[in-house]
């Protein structure tokens, strides 16, 4: 009888695995699982690091190195590992408060090649009332050098104007005082300038 049902259950989870993205989900489980496992806690001011390495699911089509658009889904990894490390994933849960992903700035400087192992270090360096700023380095094990440089901006989606004071409030580092970097501040400028274009060629 078990073998009749068998096909079925292998197309059934075919499916299933076509449809949803079951690598994204085993990933994120097993960072934050092996996070609350092996690693203590964290304050705002620490950098976390996970890591990983490129495979031929993450290279371009000539299978040479890691493409960006797999970087981006890494740093997912990475933030949400640093959001359970911080307890900024629990006061989030306790206020009903999301994060949306707003913009991301990419700087490369070498590429991730094929089978090469690598770590993302992330540090929190700015937040406003609005959203969180993260600082992303790529740096391969081999040879410690930094690959690529990503900047997220995380939006927090509450019920209050003050979303991040409440998020972070009493959390270990909230105390800290950031300053925008002039790169930050540069960058949120340009896209100032890019939206109000596009806002202009819109109301036309």
């Amino acid at each position: 009888m078990v073998y009749l049902w068998f096909p079925e259950l292998v197309i059934f989870l075919c499916i299933i695995h076509i449809i949803c993205d079951v690598n994204y989900l085993l990933r994120t489980c097993f960072t934050v699982i092996s996070g609350r496992i092996y690693q203590e806690r964290c304050s705002l001011c620490d950098i976390t690091t996970i890591y990983g390495v490129c495979t031929f699911q993450d290279c371009d089509i000539g299978f040479k190195c890691i493409r960006m658009a797999r970087l981006l889904r890494e740093i997912d990894f990475a933030r949400y590992h640093f959001y359970d490390r911080t307890g900024i994933y629990h006061r989030s849960k306790q206020l009903g408060i999301r994060s949306l992903q707003g913009s991301t700035l990419t700087i490369s400087a070498e590429p991730v090649s094929l089978f090469v192992p690598y770590k993302i270090k992330t540090k929190l360096v700015y937040w406003d009332e609005r959203s969180l700023f993260f600082e992303h380095e790529v740096v391969t094990l081999h040879d410690n050098r930094l690959r690529c440089l990503l900047v997220s901006r995380q939006y927090g989606i509450g019920t209050c104007k003050s979303t991040i004071s409440n998020l972070l409030k009493d959390l270990p580092g909230s105390e800290s005082s950031l300053t925008c970097p002039d790169y930050i501040q540069s960058w949120l400028n340009t896209m100032q300038i890019s939206s109000l274009k596009l806002r202009n060629k819109t109301e036309k």
